[in-house]
């Protein structure tokens, strides 16, 4: 233990150990001459993550160790794995006695603060989320640094579902809280990737700093805090009101596999639409995917700009090249504020208003709006004319010419100077010994003396008069003269000067570049819009889809509507069955549907969700004809799981999702059901999927609902309450089943589970004795079913014959309540347990 002490307590260690306890929850990254250095718990940590070598210091402390030009590929790795990674460098010290290098944290790396282009996805948004009550309320923030966007939400404390799902619904890689939101986290707490953070004390603001100026000085601070000596701006906040949207649920999202697909990655919603160029153009239709207009305006503006777009394929072309050549203009600003820039960030730039310049005049040509450019930035692209090389500009300072030729006298001696240093020495070696005729003339160079000439002594003699002695040695002389000094200074001066004005230039540039960033953000957000429309148009040809209809009356109807995520990767030679569907919030608003597993059910469902989503992005839809009503909410409850990390089961979590749902939808909802209830008993999960239809039937006008199932006796409800049976058609001949995937209306005749067993590999013995159970089971039914029909069926069992059998005054109130009972207005498995119970009671009454 003392060795081990020791070991800790020399200067270095005690140094690491200062700065680290102030950085607990991060790997810190410790300067030591060439390498970065971990210690302790963080080199285990660490080696494990990394995969690298853990030695030990002295023999004693766990130690692991990574290059310093090699960071960023380690840092992505462990900000990947949810850690935080604490930067000290060594710095120079003012006292000229110090015993040991002095260092100080320059940088804290964090998964929702970086802005590296490497640590960042190409078109995913990276959220910092910050999570601060206010009274009766709770304020919700997003923040991207590396695009400056900062949105957010006011929501009340009382609903803390909604509070959860938001959250969650923009999957942040970071989330900041106060301590008394931490019980808005939720599930969001058991992910080990994402990183919590609580806000410290000193982040806050004084009490005179309200609402959203709160939210602002808390982000501000934090990023203060990581960056040292940088400073980072956000756009404008921008509230979120959800009217403004329709509102898409974490479930929903995943369920819809909108934005993600844990099997295939391009097979959702935006991997069919992705036919953007640009970075932003990805984040711009991501976000509206996600976040759908409810602006009927807004949404016949986008059908307007898809129109022009599809009238000139020609000049879309055109725009396609030029918008290839736009940087991702938002995230290179973000790398100036955080002291990341690159100098071939500028020539991006400078390709990037160029592109925006001809694009403008493009669009001018055809009719499509688009903002011109402002005029600071046709002034700063006339800046880098003028001062930045022609050829190919270094991705660091020092590697190739930055500047361009003729902007700096000065400079360009100074490149010369570098570039051609060597061929003048060599010049005036010549030319120095064809003048004197001393065949032993050579002019060198050390450390010491620079550059001299030098001469054998048998020929020192013979030096010229304007050579000046240097040095005397036993085999000859060095010598200097007046031309040859002045290259000197020239030759050595040159990296000195170059390094001087192109780091003056360079921030300069940096300088005016952050001077123009709110007109830099609006041509990022034109140029994402652009991108947007045209992928939209792309599709639309390419797909067939058609542009559909605003309709106020809240009715739906497709004609012959198509899921696109499953048409556009359906095998070669396959096509994909079209269906039409009519949702009448006033009439036939509740559609149960019914038909085998493997028919399309869940399919048809979810093509019908997505049609409405791309509506109301403002996007074609893939049918024959689509008029549509602007929806507000579209609530899915499709296929479930057991949450493990809370003891969860999946009928639970199937209640917990359907509860949502009840508590939350309006009559300007579209919701998708599918099996609810089969998580428990049959009894059980009938009752409860009959309770529901029952409860949303009251309503009026109704929320526009599909409802699969499998419970048939289900269909029976089709005699009111706006409820109407559709089903997947199949056709069977000989025992084998076809699944014709065309949705119809009335109610399928069986489940054809068997048979889908048997397609799965269920071994032929099980299967047989199943429809052996089945056939029987459906016998029974029927009996059943012919006693229900019997309108006398009540009166029977309570016949005066068999009163005066009974001689409990119980059993006659029983028996004369029975009689008020209609058969018909009660669910069948109620009915059949009830008929069953009576004749049992009959018979042995008899």
């Amino acid at each position: 233990m003392s060795e081990d002490n020791d070991a800790l307590s020399t200067p270095v260690m005690r140094q690491y150990l200062e700065i680290k306890v102030l950085h607990p929850d991060a790997i810190l990254f410790f300067r030591m001459g060439d390498f970065y250095e971990m210690f302790l718990e963080d080199a285990k940590e660490a080696a494990l993550i990394l995969d690298i070598t853990l030695t030990k210091r002295q023999n004693q402390i766990p130690m692991a160790g990574i290059p310093y030009h090699a960071t960023e590929s380690y840092i992505a790795r462990l900000i990947n794995a949810g850690k935080k990674v604490v930067v000290c460098e060594q710095i120079k010290s003012d006292d000229p006695k110090a015993k040991i290098m002095q260092r100080e944290v320059v940088r804290i790396i964090t998964p929702g603060t970086v802005v590296e282009e490497n640590l960042l996805g190409s078109y995913q948004n990276n959220y910092l989320s910050l999570v601060l009550c206010d009274k009766k309320y709770v304020y919700i923030a997003f923040a991207d640094v590396s695009t400056a966007e900062l949105i957010y939400f006011y929501l009340p404390e009382s609903d803390s579902d909604r509070i959860k799902d938001t959250i969650q619904r923009f999957s942040p890689k970071e989330v900041l809280y106060s301590p008394e939101s931490e019980k808005y986290l939720g599930p969001a707490t058991q992910d080990k990737k994402l990183t919590l953070t609580p806000v410290r004390p000193d982040f806050l603001p004084d009490a005179k700093t309200k609402g959203i100026d709160t939210v602002v000085h808390v982000l501000d601070a934090y990023l203060k805090y990581n960056y040292r000596r940088h400073d980072f701006k956000f756009k404008s906040p921008r509230l979120i009101d959800e009217s403004e949207f329709l509102g898409l649920d974490e479930r929903t999202i995943e369920h819809l596999e909108l934005v993600e697909n844990e099997n295939q990655k391009n097979h959702t919603l935006f991997g069919v639409l992705n036919r953007c160029v640009t970075p932003q153009g990805k984040r711009h239709l991501k976000q509206r995917i996600l976040f759908p207009s409810s602006n009927p305006e807004m949404i016949r503006s986008h059908w307007d700009k898809i129109q022009i777009l599809t009238s000139f394929k020609k000049e879309r072309t055109k725009l396609l090249s030029l918008l290839d050549e736009v940087i991702d203009i938002e995230r290179v600003l973000s790398r100036f504020r955080g002291g990341k820039a690159s100098p071939r960030d500028f020539r991006g730039i400078q390709k990037s208003i160029t592109s925006y310049t001809q694009i403008k005049t493009i669009l001018d040509e055809i009719g499509f709006s688009f903002s011109s450019l402002h005029t600071n930035l046709q002034e700063l692209n006339l800046k880098f004319d003028t001062r930045l090389s022609e050829g190919e500009l270094p991705v660091f300072l020092g590697n190739s010419p930055f500047l361009k030729s003729g902007y700096s006298k000065e400079y360009d001696h100074a490149i010369l100077a570098k570039e051609k240093g060597k061929d003048w020495i060599l010049e005036l070696e010549e030319k120095e010994k064809k003048a004197s005729g001393i065949s032993s003339l050579k002019i060198r160079y050390n450390k010491i003396l620079g550059y001299f000439i030098e001469i054998s002594r048998g020929q020192a003699k013979d030096a010229p008069s304007h050579f000046v002695k240097k040095q005397t040695l036993v085999t000859g002389e060095r010598f200097t003269s007046p031309e040859l000094e002045e290259m000197e200074r020239a030759i050595l001066a040159a990296d000195e000067i170059i390094e001087k004005i192109e780091k003056e230039e360079f921030e300069y540039l940096i300088s005016a570049c952050l001077e123009n960033f709110s007109d830099f953000l609006s041509l990022a957000s034109e140029i994402a819009s652009l991108d947007y429309h045209i992928s939209l148009t792309i599709c639309k040809e390419e797909y067939q889809w058609i542009c559909p209809e605003i309709r106020e009356d809240g009715v739906i109807q497709l004609v012959e509507s198509r899921h696109p995520v499953v048409e556009a990767f359906l095998p070669m030679g396959e096509r994909f069955v079209p269906n039409s569907l009519d949702l009448n919030p006033r009439e036939d608003a509740i559609a149960i549907l019914t038909g085998p597993n493997m028919a399309g059910k869940s399919t048809f469902m979810r093509q019908v969700a997505i049609n409405q989503i791309l509506f109301q992005m403002g996007s074609f839809v893939p049918a024959k004809f689509a008029s549509l009503p602007i929806v507000d909410r579209i609530f899915t409850r499709i296929g479930s799981g057991d949450n493990l990390t809370t003891g969860e089961s999946t009928f639970y979590v199937e209640m917990k999702e359907t509860a949502y749902i009840l508590n939350h939808y309006t009559e300007k909802s579209l919701i998708l059901f599918d099996e609810v209830g089969r998580g428990t008993s049959t009894y059980d999960g009938l009752s409860l999927a009959w309770a529901i239809l029952e409860f949303m039937g009251k309503d009026f006008p109704r929320a526009k609902t599909i409802f699969a199932t499998h419970y048939h006796e289900l269909t029976e409800l089709e005699k009111g309450n706006g409820i109407f049976n559709l089903y997947l058609d199949t056709f069977e001949k000989e025992g084998e089943i076809l699944f014709l995937k065309k949705v119809k209306k009335g109610k399928s005749k069986q489940s054809f589970g068997i048979y889908v067993a048997k397609l799965a590999g269920i071994p032929s013995q099980v299967t047989a004795r199943a429809r052996e159970l089945l056939t029987g089971l459906e016998s029974k039914k029927k009996e059943i079913k012919i006693k229900q029909e019997e309108p006398s069926l009540f009166g029977n069992l309570v016949d005066p014959e068999l009163l005066s059998k009974t001689k409990s005054p119980t059993e006659i109130r029983i028996l004369k309540k029975l009689e008020e009972i209609d058969i018909n207005k009660i669910p069948p498995i109620e009915a059949l347990q009830i008929l069953e119970e009576l004749n049992r009671w009959s018979k042995e009454k008899e």
